[in-house]
């Protein structure tokens, strides 16, 4: 799961760019390389990152490990998706929630109607 970690999770603060660009500046970023250079780093010298990136690091970690096993109780797709439906169901913010993701397909909706208006061009004429 380590791999699914992106470079973008971890940089949010201008400490943690400082030491990928100290520690881990030869990497190439993308599947959770920079993360397990900054974790190695860590394993190797407790002080090698400042307070702040060491922090940033391990919520990080524990985010993608909380979302990562979450994911792995579910069967299937539609059992996660009534799972999530009955959360919203019992939030006491289901009416705005709801409203959101009703707004967000309409637009979709809209984009996807107009783009396709927009991308059909003129029939050819006809030669006769």
């Amino acid at each position: 799961w380590t791999y699914l970690l992106d470079i973008k999770a971890v940089v949010s603060t201008q400490s943690t760019g400082k030491d990928i660009g100290y520690l881990c500046g030869r990497i190439t970023p993308g599947r959770g390389q920079v993360i397990e250079c900054l974790q190695a780093n860590e394993q190797r010298d407790k002080m090698s990152l400042t307070p702040t990136c060491s922090h940033m690091l391990k919520s990080r970690v524990q985010m993608w490990s909380n979302a990562y096993n979450r994911a792995k109780q579910y069967d299937s797709a539609l059992e996660m998706a009534e799972d999530l439906y009955a959360a919203v169901q019992a939030s006491q913010n289901k009416h705005e929630i709801l409203a959101y993701v009703l707004l967000s397909l309409g637009l979709l909706i809209f984009v996807a109607f107009c783009g396709g208006r927009c991308s059909k061009g003129k029939p050819p004429s006809k030669l006769y």
